[in-house]
């Protein structure tokens, strides 16, 4: 098994090229760099993300999750609660969540899937 921190280093790298091309898509870049560091450091303790392919799979797909959906879950949020202000530093802080439970969340949803279609 490779040394975990090389297989979160790779990810780094191909989320982070991966990230500069979906910024000329539209992306926030803050909610792309805060789901992005939030899903390396999860993806550190995670025994399931054993290699780089999952390695960079998880970081990849959390920052995409953290950038694109965190500005909707912001407005979703504001517009439902009273009293929040501006959905900057919300939208910020969920991007943190996003990414941090994407890499946990998305292959519990991935086998919920597969079980459902297989029945």
């Amino acid at each position: 098994m490779p040394e975990p921190h090389s297989t979160v280093g790779a990810g780094l790298i191909q989320g982070s090229l991966t990230g500069a091309i979906t910024l000329f898509m539209g992306a926030q870049v803050s909610a792309l760099v805060a789901g992005l560091v939030s899903a390396i450091l999860v993806s550190i303790w995670l025994d399931t993300i054993n290699n780089r392919t999952r390695a960079a799979a998880a970081v990849l797909l959390s920052s995409l999750l953290a950038g694109y959906g965190s500005p909707i879950a912001a407005e979703y949020v504001v517009a439902s609660a009273t009293g929040i202000p501006n959905t900057d530093t919300l939208n910020i802080l969920l991007a943190l969540i996003i990414g941090a439970a994407s890499p946990t969340a998305v292959p519990i949803a991935i086998g919920a899937f597969k079980k459902k279609v297989s029945e």
